[in-house]
C-alpha cells in the first residue's frame, strides 16, 4: 500500500477472538490495510511504529477490550496514542459493569446503559444527516425481523449523532470525545463472511454485525477501500417472447413507462423462441435507444438444464445457444447481450466454466448457490462482492426481486454492487404501478444510479481505488468498459482473477492484443486512457471443439409442450385480468 494512506489498527486482547478474526476478514474483503495491536503493546512508540508511513489510522476494538485499556490509564483523559486516532469504532457492548462504565465514560452520559434489544420485529431508522457514511441507506425506515439486532445503546447526549436509531435506543451512533470521533455499534458480534450460504443476504434478518461495520469502513477508509464510482442498474424480465403482448406485459406500455421514469429493461430471452418473433416488436427493440434489449435465458428453458455437471453436455448446449441467437440476429438484425440468466436460477460450478469458454462475459442470477447435489462454496463474502467469482473464476452477478425490499438494494449500493431487478411478466400488473412506485424509491436514494442495457451495466460494474499515480481497477466480468472524462491521461492498473492460465487465450484493449502478467492467480495489465477516451478491455479464453447438441424427437416435443403450456399459463392469467 502506498504511503500516505489510511490504516486500521485492530486492538485486541492477547489472542485474537473469533470477532477479531471476522473483522480482519471484512477488512481483507475491502482491501483495507490493517495491523494488530494487543492491550499489552498499546503505547505511543508501538503505535507510531505500526502506523509509520500512513497518513492516519483508525482503531477498531470491542467494548471489553477498550474498557480494559482505559481502566489501566486510571484517568478520564484518553491516552495520547488513542487520542491520535482519526476515529475509533467500538462494538460488542455487553450488559456488564465494565461495558456500562465505558459507555458512560466515552459518551459523557452518567446514565448511559446497554439494553437488550426487544427480540420481536422492530422498526429502525437510518439518519439522513450523514450521507457520507450511510450512502443510499440514508433516511430509510427498516423493519428488522426477530434476531436481526441483539442490543441497543441508551445514550442521552445532545452532541450525539444517531446513525441508526431504534425504539429503545441506538444501534449505531457517533460522537466526539477529547477531539476524537467515536462510533459505537451495539452489535455483540461481527458477521462471519466466510460462512457458507445458499440464499441472498438480507439486512432485515442480519443487520447487527453487518450494516454498521460496512458503513463505517466505507467511510473511514474511503481513500483506500475498493469502491464504485456509480451504480449501474437494469430491469431484467424473464421468459417473454418478442411479441407485442405477453401475459401482463405490453411492450408499448413498458416503453412509455421507461421513457417517463428513465430506466432500461433487458428481456431474458429463451433461445428456443428465436423463430417466434413479431416484426413490429423486434423493431421497437432496435429503435429503443438502449431502453430495451435482450440477453440469453438458458437454451430450451428446461428445468436444471444448466445445473448439469457434464462439461461436454454444457458445451453442446451453449453451442446450440450460439447458433440460435446468431439465427435471431441474421433474421431480425437484433443483437443480444452476451450475458446468461439461468432458467429457474439453477446452475452448476461446471456451467460457469462452460460459459467462460464459450465467450459469455457474465451471468446474472437470483440463486447464489449451485443447484442439486453440487458442492456449495458460496460465502457471505461472495455476496458482499461486486460479483461471485468462486466458480471457474467466472462472474455471477446477483439480482433481486422487488419484494426483497428497498433496504437490500440500498445496502448492495453501499457494497458497490450493481442494481439488477428481477421479474416476470406479472411485474407489469396494474399497468406497472407497483414497478413505477419502486423505481421512484430507487431514484430517491442517495446514490448515482445509471440505467443501462444489461451487458453495458455488467461491463461498468467494477471496483476502483487510488494506487499512487495509477488507479487500481478490479475487473469482474470478462469485459470492462472504462471511460476517461478528465482532461489528462489516466493510467489504470487492471487486475482480474484468472487462476487457470492454460485456458487464457489473451487480453485485448480496444480490439488490440496487449501484453499482461500473471501473478498470484490474477491477470494484470496497465492501460493508459487518453483524455476523453475509453478502454474496452476483453479477456479471451480457449474454446472446446464440440458439435451443437442433437436432441431426440421425444426431447424436442417435450420442450415444445413445456413452452406452449408455460405461455398458456402466463397468457391465461392475463385473460383473467381482462375479464375482471
Amino acid at each position: 500500500m502506498d504511503n500516505g494512506s489510511s490504516i486500521a489498527l485492530l486492538l485486541h486482547e492477547d489472542a485474537l477472538s473469533p470477532n477479531d478474526c471476522h473483522l480482519s476478514e471484512i477488512l481483507d474483503l475491502f482491501e483495507i490495510p490493517w495491523t494488530t495491536l494487543t492491550i499489552a503493546e498499546a503505547n505511543g512508540d508501538n503505535v507510531a511504529a505500526l502506523t509509520a508511513g500512513h497518513l492516519q489510522f483508525s482503531i477498531l476494538t470491542s467494548a471489553p477490550c477498550l474498557a480494559e485499556v482505559l481502566q489501566r490509564c486510571k484517568t478520564e483523559a484518553l491516552p495520547t496514542w488513542l487520542a491520535a486516532a482519526a476515529s475509533i469504532f467500538v462494538y460488542g457492548f455487553q450488559a456488564t459493569d465494565p461495558c456500562q462504565a465505558l459507555l458512560r465514560q466515552i459518551t459523557g452520559d452518567p446514565a448511559a446503559e446497554v439494553r437488550d434489544s426487544n427480540p420481536w420485529p422492530m422498526n429502525v431508522s437510518v439518519t439522513d444527516a450523514f450521507p457520507e457514511m450511510c450512502g443510499p441507506m440514508s433516511g430509510l425506515q427498516i423493519r428488522l425481523e426477530r434476531g436481526a439486532a441483539d442490543a441497543a445503546l441508551v445514550i442521552r447526549n445532545s452532541q450525539l449523532q444517531s446513525i441508526v436509531g431504534a425504539p429503545d435506543g441506538h444501534l449505531f451512533a457517533g460522537f466526539t470525545n477529547c477531539g476524537v470521533r467515536f462510533f459505537v455499534d451495539s452489535s455483540l458480534t461481527m458477521v462471519d463472511i466466510r460462512e457458507r450460504t445458499a440464499t441472498y443476504f438480507d439486512v432485515k434478518k442480519r443487520f447487527a454485525g453487518a450494516v454498521p461495520i460496512v458503513m463505517y469502513l466505507k467511510w473511514a477508509f474511503r481513500d483506500v477501500c475498493l469502491a464504485a464510482t456509480e451504480t449501474s442498474a437494469c430491469l431484467i424480465i424473464d421468459d417473454p417472447p418478442l411479441w407485442p403482448r405477453y401475459g401482463l406485459l405490453d411492450f408499448d406500455e413498458l416503453l412509455q413507462l421507461a421513457d417517463k421514469l428513465t430506466f432500461a429493461t433487458t428481456v431474458a430471452f429463451i433461445p428456443w423462441n428465436w423463430r417466434r418473433t413479431n416484426r413490429r416488436t423486434v423493431a421497437a427493440f432496435r429503435e429503443s435507444k438502449g431502453r430495451l434489449s435482450v440477453c440469453v435465458h438458458g437454451c430450451d428453458h428446461t428445468r436444471g438444464e444448466f445445473a448439469a455437471r457434464s462439461l461436454e453436455l454444457l458445451d453442446k448446449r451453449l453451442k446450440t445457444v450460439r447458433l440460435r441467437m446468431q439465427a435471431l440476429r441474421n433474421t431480425t438484425a437484433l443483437d443480444h447481450e452476451n450475458v446468461m440468466v439461468f432458467p429457474q436460477g439453477a446452475f452448476s460450478p461446471e456451467a460457469a466454466s462452460a460459459l467462460k469458454r464459450n465467450g459469455f462475459i457474465a451471468a446474472v442470477n437470483t440463486e447464489v448457490a449451485p443447484a442439486n447435489d453440487a458442492p456449495n462454496g458460496t460465502t457471505v463474502a461472495d455476496l458482499w462482492s461486486v460479483a461471485i467469482v468462486r466458480y471457474g473464476s467466472f462472474p455471477i452477478y446477483t439480482r433481486r426481486y422487488i419484494d426483497h425490499g428497498i433496504e437490500n438494494f440500498a445496502f448492495d449500493g453501499i457494497l458497490g454492487k450493481p442494481c439488477f431487478i428481477a421479474g416476470h411478466h406479472d411485474l407489469l400488473r396494474g399497468h406497472g404501478s407497483e414497478l413505477a412506485a419502486f423505481l421512484r424509491q430507487l431514484a430517491a436514494l442517495r446514490w448515482t444510479l445509471r440505467w443501462r442495457p444489461l451487458e453495458e451495466a455488467v461491463c461498468r460494474s467494477y471496483s476502483i481505488r487510488p494506487n499512487g499515480e495509477a488507479i487500481a481497477v478490479r475487473m469482474f466480468a470478462e469485459r470492462l468498459l472504462f471511460e476517461n472524462s478528465e482532461e489528462v491521461t489516466r493510467r489504470i492498473l487492471v487486475t482480474k482473477r484468472e487462476p487457470q492460465l492454460a485456458s487464457l487465450k489473451g487480453i485485448t484493449v480496444n480490439q488490440d492484443m496487449v501484453p499482461y502478467e500473471h501473478l498470484d492467480g490474477c491477470a494484470r495489465l496497465m492501460v493508459d486512457v487518453p483524455p476523453g477516451g475509453s478502454a474496452d478491455i476483453r479477456v479471451h479464453h480457449r474454446q472446446l471443439d464440440v458439435s451443437p447438441d442433437s436432441d431426440s424427437i421425444r426431447y424436442r416435443l417435450g420442450v415444445a409442450l413445456r413452452r406452449y403450456l408455460s405461455e398458456l399459463r402466463d397468457n391465461y392469467g392475463y385473460l383473467l385480468r381482462l375479464r375482471v
